[in-house]
């Protein structure tokens, strides 16, 4: 039995600046497998309909994992050739976000302001950049997992043996920058983990999260906390975003979101 839980808060300098939410997160729940996403909008001038690009990061994601999760045979599909279709995962979480921003893109056609931005000097560019963002996700499942990361955040495994680890991150991301889905090479920047058998959790968040902990250690520590909170959910839930919130005004004051997907046992305990 899986179950998952995630949520999404506003940064305390966006809330200040009046600045609407760039970050997305989202989950689905099924009795053979479960799904966590989260994306961050850039924000940043050029990438100015952010918010809209991780929405659509996190829809696109949640569906497409979702179709192949339900095919037939697909665990033995997927252990046979891991690599090779988490590379057409990959491919096509960039296909599908890239026509889903054109088709959102010609329904809500640019007003006047917008204009303004997108015909500043030397910011005429592909309608893709104007979205960017982030995507990191995990599934869950009986008798296997993964997960896809493309741009900064955090992806932590919580394995049988109760170890915390992040096994992949972004390597290109340094500074004030990062991977994004609207990257011409992008495709070059993903990065993926598998594994055999079903670990305990997989938590991906994005790096308004990370930012708000002094080293990576204490960023593990923090998932050790939350996953003896996970059989709660509502409870569980609620006690993140008000702990986001507190994060937030009190560290990165980035916007934050978590996503977490996990195993229970009979009893109701995590597995």
């Amino acid at each position: 039995m899986f179950q998952g839980i995630h949520t999404t808060v506003t940064g305390d300098s966006h809330i200040r600046r009046g600045v609407v939410c760039q970050d997305s997160s989202g989950i689905y729940i099924s009795d053979h497998f479960a799904i966590a996403v989260v994306a961050d909008g850039h924000g940043s001038a050029k990438h100015f309909r952010s918010d809209a690009g991780s929405r659509i990061a996190v829809k696109v994601t949640v569906g497409l994992l979702k179709n192949y999760m339900r095919r037939e045979d697909f665990r033995r599909q997927f252990l046979s050739y891991p690599t090779f279709i988490l590379e057409q995962m990959e491919k096509q979480i960039l296909m599908k976000w890239r026509e889903a921003v054109e088709e959102y893109h010609q329904e809500n056609p640019l007003n006047e302001e917008e204009k303004k931005k997108a015909d500043l000097p030397g910011s005429r560019r592909r309608t893709a950049v104007l979205y960017g963002s982030t995507v990191l996700a995990a599934v869950i499942a009986e008798g296997f997992s993964y997960g896809l990361v493309l741009g900064d955040g955090g992806f932590v495994v919580l394995d049988g043996r109760e170890r915390l680890f992040m096994p992949v991150e972004d390597k290109n991301s340094h500074a004030n920058y990062t991977s994004s889905l609207c990257n011409t090479d992008a495709i070059h920047y993903f990065e993926h983990w598998y594994m055999e058998g079903t670990p305990k959790a997989l938590f991906v968040s994005t790096d308004g999260l990370f930012k708000s902990f002094a080293s990576e250690e204490d960023f593990l520590k923090y998932h050790g906390l939350l996953s003896r909170m996970l059989p709660e959910k509502e409870w569980a839930e609620q006690s993140l975003h008000k702990n986001f919130e507190k994060r937030t005004r009190e560290g990165s004051g980035d916007d934050i979101s978590m996503a977490v997907v996990y195993s229970l046992s009979e009893h109701g305990g995590v597995h």
